[in-house]
């Protein structure tokens, strides 16, 4: 497509040559001619213009250029337009490989394919054009909904239930059983682990992230939320809706999560506490009580991150200074 093709469909203004075809998108350090890639800020920008690329995507704050420009209002929300436009996944025929087992009584939508090793159980429903890839195990009476993708080796315990547009990545564990015991005089017993597990419409489950079933309740994943690789959520969970998680997140049981909420890397919440929508809680955080809608917290234990970065200053000031004070004190 040329320029000006893909300024209509961002809504965007060009500058310079917009009759140019654009072939390809890239980032800065890869790009070539007919590229098109994006820049946020004058270092980007200076960097593409060294560069071979044909055409930046930036926004109105950024200075003329010597390359073609297209000006929008958030660069890189409109590559991802392009991108998507430009790379329309081909969808598969419908196909079983004939190392696959598909008991009888599971139901295939149109255009369904299943690769080599995927083992579907009895009374699962599968949705119109689903991709189960290699070695992936589908237990009795789960649902999945239409356009999801399961890549290899990835397990959905009995029950389970996905809605359409469902991306979960190599790995992932889907239902299994979640932690619950009860001690009674020095032995351990085993709760049952009645629920099940819901993820609603357009969710990404990075690699070998795992989900458990609820106790005697779902555990629920909201729509548009996507969690990264490595994450652990308990059973009961309420996972509220566009949830970004980022690696390593651990979310105790019967929490309950907002919508909107973001976790940076490595964070944790303990069991039974609601945390409210559109939250941000920084990387390592350790949430350990309820937390106010709108809240930014940050620290172990999670804290507003103002109070945070207030006691880590005068933590810093105070090493600083241990020794006068010591003399002062004395």
């Amino acid at each position: 497509m040329k320029i000006k093709e893909l300024a209509v469909l961002v809504k965007g203004v060009t500058e310079g040559n917009d009759d140019i075809d654009i072939t390809g998108l890239s980032g800065v350090e890869s790009a070539r001619s007919g590229d098109l890639t994006f820049a946020v800020d004058e270092a980007h920008l200076k960097s593409a213009e060294k560069s071979d690329v044909s055409c930046i995507l930036t926004d109105a704050s950024l200075r003329k250029s010597t390359k073609p420009l297209i000006r929008v209002k958030n660069p890189k929300l409109s590559f991802l337009v392009i991108y998507n436009k430009l790379h329309k996944e081909e969808r598969k025929n419908a196909f079983v490989h004939s190392t696959a087992s598909v008991s009888s009584s599971a139901r295939l939508g149109n255009n369904v394919w299943i690769g080599a090793g995927v083992v579907v159980e009895d009374a699962v429903t599968i949705g119109d054009h689903v991709i189960i890839e290699s070695n992936s195990v589908v237990k009795k009476n789960s649902k999945i909904g239409p356009f999801c993708h399961i890549y290899p080796n990835v397990t959905l315990y009995e029950n389970t239930k996905l809605g359409k547009n469902v991306v979960l990545h190599a790995g992932a564990v889907i239902g299994s059983d979640g932690f619950g015991y009860v001690k009674d005089e020095g032995k351990i017993y085993k709760f049952p682990q009645l629920g099940s597990v819901i993820i609603e419409d357009d969710v990404e489950i990075g690699a070998n992230s795992t989900i458990d079933r609820g106790s005697l309740n779902d555990t629920i994943i909201g729509a548009g939320t996507k969690i990264d690789n490595l994450c652990q959520i308990a059973h009961n969970a309420k996972i509220g809706k566009n949830v970004l998680m980022a690696a390593q997140c651990g979310v105790s049981g019967s929490t309950v999560i907002g919508n909107d909420v973001t976790m940076g890397g490595q964070a944790g919440a303990v069991d039974n506490i609601t945390i409210g929508d559109n939250v941000t809680i920084g990387a390592k955080s350790a949430v350990i009580g309820d937390v106010e809608k709108n809240s930014v917290i940050w620290g172990i234990p999670a804290r507003p991150i103002a109070q945070t970065k207030r006691q880590m200053a005068v933590t810093a000031w105070l090493t600083k200074n241990f020794k006068a004070l010591s003399r002062i004190l004395k």
